[in-house]
């Protein structure tokens, strides 16, 4: 199946400019495209998405999956991904 990955700002800047990223993929979780995306990109997007202590995804960014925060969803992180599924990471924005 495929899932694609669209990062913005800081996102963006880690992933280049492969937006969107189109992995394959047989079956996974939102937690599983997150850490095949931080091995294909390295350490820099690792540390923007998940937090060092807990292994969670860090509260401080959006993850969409199809639109929806993964946070609404009720599996979370642990969310099973389907084929044509939309995954878009977004940095809180700061500043004033």
């Amino acid at each position: 199946m495929k899932i694609s990955v669209t990062g913005y700002a800081r996102f963006k800047a880690i992933m280049g400019n492969h937006a969107p990223v189109v992995l394959e993929i047989e079956k996974g979780t939102l937690r599983e495209v997150l850490e095949t995306l931080c091995l294909r990109f390295g350490k820099k997007l690792e540390d923007l998405i998940f937090d060092p202590e807990t292994k969670q995804a860090k509260r401080s960014n959006q993850i969409l999956v199809n639109g929806l925060s993964y946070l609404n969803l009720h599996e979370r992180l642990q969310v099973e991904l389907k084929d044509g599924d939309v995954i878009t990471l977004l940095p809180t924005l700061t500043g004033g």
